[in-house]
Order: C-alpha cells, then sequence, then structure tokens
C-alpha cells in the first residue's frame, strides 16, 4: 500500500502513458527499437534487429548488446496489447514493485522488524535514477531488481538450507548480468566471503555454516557464469559478422581521460550526479551508517566486515572503470545502489545486535520515517522536473525539495523537436510512405530514436560516414526512399540540400523530402568505351598490350602499371556526382600470388585529394567509382594496377564515364 501510495505521489498515473522521455532519450530509443522489432518478427531472440542500418550498410539492422530476454518479453507482450509505451513502462514498474518486495522480505529475515524493514526498502524507492528509470524502457533498473531477488535467495538459503533457493539466487543473478554486467558486481563481493570461507573454514564459521557445500554452491555459480560468457561471446562474433554495435560491453575508464574530461566529470558528480542517487539527507544517513560500522569494525563479524569492504571497493573500482560515465549518465550509477543498501541494512543490524535501546527507540524510527516521507517529495519534484516532454517547467511550481543547479540542467537537457516525432508515423502513412520504406534522418545524433518513432528503418546520423563521396548516393542505393529535416538544423550551406527542393510535406518544425523524386538527376554519359565493339578511347591514355595469339582481349606483360587514362572529363559547374564505370573479364594463368586492381586518383595541383581503389579477382568483374562535385582544377586519372608481376589479359573490357547532373 506504502509503495503504491508512493507510484500516485510521483504521479506515475501521467508519466506510465508518456512516449520516450528527452533525457537520456538515446538509449530509450534503442530499447523500444529491439522491442519493436521483436514484436514485428524482423528479430530472433539470439538475433537482435534495430531500426538503423549503420552496421556496414548492412540491409538487415542485426546487432547485439545485453540479453535481449526484456525486448523479446515485450514484443510478446505487444503482440497481445499492440505497441505501447505505457504497456513497457507498466511492465518495468511491476517488476521493480516484485523486487521492492522482495528486499522487504530479505529485510525482515534479516532484521527480524516490519518497521525497519518496510522504512528502508520505500527509501531505496526515494532515489532519483530508481524512480525515473523504474518507469522507463532501459535494463539498469531491471537488472538491479533481479540482483534483490537473488539476495533474497541467498539470504533464505542461509536460513532454510534448500537448494532451490541457492538455485533461485543464481538463476537471478545470471539474468541480471546479462541484462546489465555490472549488476553482478555485489555478487562478486558476496562469492569472495564465500571462496574465503571455503578456504579458511575455521575462520569464517558463522559465514560458513549459511552457505552452500562448496561442490554445489560452485557448480551452481559457474554454470551462471558459463551463461553469462556464452551470450555475451555470441554478441561479440555477432556483432564482428555484422560490422556493428548500438552499444559496447567493454570498460570507460579514467586513464583514457583528459583532464578537462576528468574536470567536466567531477563538476558533474558534485552539482547533479550525487543527488540523482539520493538526496543529501539519505547520503548523511550512510554517512553516519559508515562511521559507526569502522568505529566498531572489530566487533563485527568478519564475513559481514569483508562483504562490506569488497562492495565499497568494488564501487570504487567500477567508478574508475566506468568514469567517463560519471558525465551525464546516471543510470550507470542504479546497480551500485546495491552497496549503499548493504551499507544501511548491516548498520541497522548492528544496532539490533550491539545497540538494541536505539533499534527499538520510537524516536529513531520516527526520524526515519521523516526522512522517507521529505525524500519522496523530493523524489516527486525531480521526477516532474525529467518528465516534463519539452523541458518546459518553473521553479515556482515545483516543491522547494531540489539542488539549485538541477532545474536548469534539466531543462537545458531537454529537446522539444522530439515531441513533433512521437506524433510523425500516421503523418508519414497519410502522405503516402509505406511502413517497408527506408528513412535518412541526418538530425538525429541518436541511433534509433527518430526512426522508431517514426516506424521506419533506416540511417540516422549515428554510424553513417556522411562527409564520404557518394554517400547520400549509396544511402538511397541500398533503398533509403525519403529524408525527414529539422527546419532549425538546415543552412544555406547544407549539405544535403541537393536532394532538398519543395519538401512532400511538412508537420511542425520537420519536412519531409522525396529521396526518389528529388534525387533524381539527368545524366551525361560522356565517354562509352567497348573493346569488342571496336569503339575509340577518347582520353589521353597508356595502354601497354601486346598482341594476343589466338585468343581475344589484349594481352599484358607483368609491369605494375600496363593501362592509365588520364583527366577523366567529370567535372561541369553543376555536377551533383559522377560514375566510373569499368567492367569486363581478367584471365589469369593459376598458381600466381598478388591481386589486380582499378584505382581513381585525383590531383589538386601538386598533390593528391584523393584516392579510391577496388580490388578484382580473375573472372567476370565490375566496379564502380563515386565520385562527388568536386574543384574543377581537380585532374582525374583511372589506371588498373598488378601486384602479381604475372601476364594477363582483359576480354569484354568497358569503360563508362557518367555524369549525374540536377534535373531542370
Amino acid at each position: 500500500m506504502a509503495f503504491a501510495a508512493m507510484c500516485a505521489v510521483y504521479e506515475y498515473g501521467r508519466v506510465l502513458h508518456l512516449m520516450p522521455l528527452p533525457i537520456h532519450i538515446w538509449r530509450q530509443g534503442d530499447c523500444l527499437s529491439l522491442t519493436w522489432n521483436y514484436f514485428t518478427g524482423d528479430a530472433t531472440l539470439l538475433e537482435p534487429v534495430i531500426h538503423s542500418r549503420f552496421s556496414g550498410g548492412s540491409k538487415l539492422g542485426v546487432t547485439a548488446g545485453e540479453f535481449p530476454i526484456l525486448y523479446w518479453t515485450m514484443g510478446q507482450i505487444w503482440k497481445i496489447t499492440g505497441p505501447s509505451e505505457f504497456a513497457y513502462r507498466l511492465f518495468g514498474l511491476l517488476l521493480h514493485a516484485l523486487a521492492s518486495f522482495m528486499l522487504f522480505l530479505t529485510l525482515r529475515r534479516l532484521l527480524k522488524s516490519i518497521s525497519w524493514s518496510l522504512l528502508i526498502s520505500l527509501l531505496s524507492f526515494t532515489s532519483p535514477v530508481l524512480v525515473y528509470y523504474s518507469v522507463s524502457f532501459l535494463t539498469d533498473v531491471p537488472a538491479f531488481d533481479l540482483a534483490l531477488i537473488g539476495w533474497y535467495g541467498v539470504v533464505r538459503y542461509g536460513e532454510d538450507r534448500k537448494r532451490r533457493w541457492w538455485v533461485l539466487a543464481m538463476v537471478a543473478i545470471a539474468m541480471a548480468m546479462l541484462l546489465k554486467v555490472t549488476a553482478g558486481m555485489s555478487f562478486l563481493a558476496l562469492f569472495g566471503v564465500y571462496a574465503l570461507a571455503c578456504w579458511f573454514p575455521g575462520s569464517f564459521a558463522a559465514v560458513r555454516d549459511r552457505l552452500p557445500p562448496w561442490r554445489f554452491g560452485w557448480s551452481a555459480i559457474a554454470a551462471a557464469f558459463a551463461a553469462i560468457a556464452a551470450w555475451y561471446i555470441h554478441a561479440e562474433l555477432l556483432n564482428r559478422t555484422h560490422f556493428g554495435r548500438y552499444t559496447f560491453n567493454g570498460l570507460w575508464p579514467i586513464w583514457e581521460m583528459t583532464p578537462e574530461q576528468i574536470d567536466g566529470a567531477m563538476t558533474y558528480a558534485k552539482t547533479i550526479l550525487l543527488f540523482q542517487v539520493f538526496d543529501t539527507s539519505v547520503w548523511l544517513v550512510l554517512g553516519a551508517a559508515f562511521v559507526l560500522l569502522l568505529h566498531d569494525v572489530r566487533r563485527l563479524p568478519l564475513g559481514l566486515s569483508l562483504l562490506n569492504g569488497f562492495l565499497l571497493l568494488g564501487t570504487v573500482v567500477y567508478t574508475l572503470f566506468w568514469f567517463h560515465a560519471v558525465d551525464g549518465h546516471d543510470y550507470y550509477f542504479i546497480n551500485p545502489i546495491i552497496t549503499l543498501l548493504v551499507l544501511l541494512t548491516t548498520a541497522v543490524w548492528w544496532l539490533r545486535e550491539a545497540y538494541p535501546q536505539y533499534f527499538t527507540s520510537r524516536a529513531l524510527r520516527w526520524s526515519f520515517f521523516v526522512l522517507l516521507v521529505y525524500n519522496v517529495a523530493y523524489a516527486r519534484t525531480n521526477l516532474i522536473m525529467r518528465s516534463q516532454p519539452g523541458g518546459a517547467f518553473s521553479e515556482e511550481n515545483l516543491l522547494p525539495t531540489f539542488h539549485c543547479k538541477e532545474p536548469d540542467y534539466w531543462n537545458a537537457i531537454a529537446d522539444p523537436v522530439w515531441k513533433d516525432f512521437y506524433t510523425l508515423a500516421p503523418y508519414l502513412d497519410q502522405i503516402g510512405i509505406s511502413r517497408d520504406e527506408l528513412a535518412i534522418s541526418p538530425d538525429d545524433v541518436t541511433i534509433n530514436t527518430s526512426l522508431y518513432m517514426m516506424r521506419r528503418h533506416g540511417f540516422s546520423h549515428f554510424g553513417i560516414h556522411w562527409n564520404e563521396p557518394g554517400m547520400m548516393e549509396h544511402l538511397i542505393d541500398l533503398g533509403a526512399s525519403f529524408m525527414v529535416r529539422r527546419k532549425d538544423r538546415i543552412s544555406p550551406d547544407d549539405q544535403y540540400m541537393p536532394w532538398m527542393q519543395e519538401p512532400m510535406g511538412r508537420y511542425g518544425p520537420l519536412l519531409i523530402y522525396d529521396l526518389q523524386r528529388n534525387g533524381q538527376a539527368s545524366t551525361d554519359t560522356v565517354v562509352h568505351f567497348e573493346k569488342n565493339e571496336g569503339t575509340q578511347l577518347p582520353l589521353q591514355h597508356r595502354n601497354n598490350a601486346v598482341l594476343c595469339e589466338a585468343v581475344e582481349g589484349w594481352c599484358f606483360g607483368g609491369e605494375q602499371y600496363p593501362m592509365e587514362m588520364e583527366d577523366l572529363p567529370v567535372h561541369p559547374p553543376d555536377l551533383k556526382y559522377a560514375e566510373v564505370i569499368v567492367s569486363g573479364t581478367l584471365v589469369q594463368e593459376p598458381g600466381h600470388e598478388g591481386s589486380f586492381s582499378f584505382a581513381v586518383s585525383q590531383d589538386l595541383g601538386d598533390r593528391q585529394s584523393d584516392f579510391m581503389q577496388q580490388r578484382i579477382e580473375p573472372g567476370p568483374f565490375k566496379v564502380v567509382f563515386k565520385l562527388p562535385a568536386f574543384d574543377p582544377d581537380t585532374r582525374n586519372k583511372l589506371y588498373l594496377e598488378n601486384n602479381t608481376g604475372s601476364p594477363f589479359r582483359l576480354t569484354d573490357l568497358e569503360i563508362l564515364v557518367v555524369r549525374h547532373l540536377p534535373s531542370r
């Protein structure tokens, strides 16, 4: 009942119905994109799919990060409810409610007090990051919830000695770490204590008695970690196959940061991050708990002291290993909250054991209740600031339970344009863009967010080398048929201007362009050489071919550069881009090492401004070089390179130079 009342205070009735909110919308978009593709059936459990096709130009969008069981589960639920951010948020809230109840049951067994168990478990639900992300779409809070369930299994085994509880703990741990590897940090501390208890049973008699026999215990642990390793190895192999990943599973350490980056992270930690984990009042209580335990460390059970010590050390190491995340990535510090809960629980348990007059004190419990009420108000204010889609709120409308830097920060980080993307998909349907058409959304720096909201696959700004010559043409060749631009991002020298004529649609500040229409261009074939047809090559060239005996084509010796063509005519003033197309058949005797390739070099003045090369193999070949508009003084040369040192023959050789000009 208290948990439900807190949900009402937090205005979850409003928040549950919201689309992805601006705070960390990048990661929210990824999670929803993965879920959508499970809903549509485009993905399988072991091969997740996202909307973005950035992976090496892949048309599939296959990529993997954390184990996608949460996204798969929500995809199946969506098949019943239809795509629903509300259903996703509600699922996350119900899971967190279950985990909070399991935390209460765990504390009740440890502390033998319903009041203290209620106060501590409910206080954990005043952490702003838990309040915000428990109804979000990220895996961090579900991983945290599974870790709490795992701890319940550990405590139940310690009391009942029934193997099913240890198995439950290991399954929950494995699932938590599959969702977020860092969710296992608290269990690494537990396993450290378990290992010491196995090696030195005399020194850890009390701990050893509450943990399973070593063969069964370590077998279950090994099975859990084998499952975790199996998935992440599979994910790495999958990403290498498809040349892209939407997230990374490595370190983000402090030693890779510049002094300026470290200073920025420290400033963010002091002004924002600390208060997203808990309010100052809770940090003071945690500080008092730490001082109490440190003062009585010699009297504490050795296993309990080591558990807290390992957790605190692990949190410090974790922070150093992912110090980049200190600056702006508050959700990275959800799972380390376990360390704080263990610290507070240990302190209250020690009050029961060593200072019962304080443990049973009504004044202390009522003071803790006042602390809880204040922090509920604090968390409510924080969520209200975070949950405005347009970031428009005024301090005058908030309870004065916020830190001074927070309102400006949350207002500044929000982007009001996202609210127009929320309802863009029906408009695209209305103007005749089917759900199968691929989009280009170059103003979206996230991976999937705008594409998910449009309900279309395609390309955002992420992962695409937009400055490479012919990139737009390449994406259009891959099937992109329309582009969405934000008015406020368009400038007179916009690189996408050739594809931005009259928009086919306008939706608030968003403009929609038909790439198949706006991208059309007249073509002008200025060179067309066919060896078999006997046409002349209208270029200054060098050809070292020798007379072939009784066979067709051109025969060459073993020289490295047997053929060159100078001054390709590809640069009229209004050129969009040009193509140099070379096709034919390469014949070579087997058994020779090395390779063949055609290359286009571009020289401006006395330096080479660009170089493109494509390898060819014996047999039929076709290579296409796309040359963007460039300085008219650029000289272009096509040449053949032979790195084998052996003779070869070319037949059916055809060379085309096609200029693409804007439609009139």
